[in-house]
């Protein structure tokens, strides 16, 4: 018996074929530019992390400050927060974005550096300094502030440690805040006596919560904060209260 000939396809079976060759073909671009652009900032994260690790290498356990100079002048610090990964080097830049693309090696990253804002007359050694770091979604920098929403949290991880050329001090943690990124608390330089209690009165009222840290006006504050994403522009604030190691 003769075989029929095959129909030839119609029409609208090619136009379908050919779509859906379309569709693969575009699936798979961009499968292949989602994951080099994931691979590319894996790798980001990874070089960020490989030099602050060498960072701490040569800073050592006790925080060689000339070692560190060597490195970066700009630095005044160095913070550690146990059960963390925060170890890092603290800066003070001429203004207040060199280092939010900055590693402390002077090379670019994205995470930066921490760093205390440009105003501040005196780091450390004033009423009120403020430092600033990224919320990394690799959780590094200060990416783990956030965990300080809880205050069941705070009270297993109630302080953190500052290294500065002047010595060791603890970070009694005091206050949590979550502000816009212009609020007025984001001051550093006070003079009067006032200011200082105005100032106080006002994180009291502001704060998510307050610890059972006992805050004067004689105190020096360190106020550090991040990026928070609850609303737009929205900052993750933790105050502390320095008390000199014994």
């Amino acid at each position: 018996m003769d075989e029929k000939p095959k129909k030839a396809p119609s029409k609208a079976k090619k136009i379908r074929r050919t779509a859906t060759k379309i569709i693969i073909i575009c699936l798979v671009g961009i499968m292949l530019v989602s994951g080099w652009r994931l691979f590319t900032i894996l790798k980001g994260y990874y070089a960020d992390r490989s030099v602050y690790e060498n960072i701490s290498e040569q800073a050592g356990d006790d925080i060689d400050f000339d070692a560190l100079r060597k490195i970066n002048p700009d630095v005044i610090g160095w913070l550690r927060y146990e059960g963390t990964i925060i170890d890092y080097p603290i800066v003070q830049g001429e203004n207040n974005e060199m280092y939010l693309s900055m590693l402390f090696d002077r090379t670019w990253g994205g995470c930066g550096t921490l760093f205390a804002d440009c105003i501040t007359e005196a780091p450390f050694r004033q009423f009120n300094t403020i430092v600033y770091g990224h919320h990394m979604k690799d959780g590094t920098m200060f990416a783990c502030l956030k965990e300080l929403r809880d205050p069941e949290y705070c009270k297993k991880h109630s302080r953190l440690e500052l290294t500065t050329p002047e010595g060791k001090f603890d970070l009694v943690i005091w206050a949590f805040l979550n502000e816009p990124s212009d609020s007025t608390i984001y001051t550093t330089n006070f003079i009067l006596e006032e200011d200082k209690q105005a100032y106080l009165n006002l994180i009291r009222s502001l704060a998510s919560y307050i610890t059972t840290a006992d805050v004067t006006t004689e105190d020096r504050l360190v106020m550090l904060s991040t990026c928070a994403y609850e609303f737009e522009e929205a900052r993750y604030i933790v105050v502390c209260k320095m008390v000199p190691k014994a």
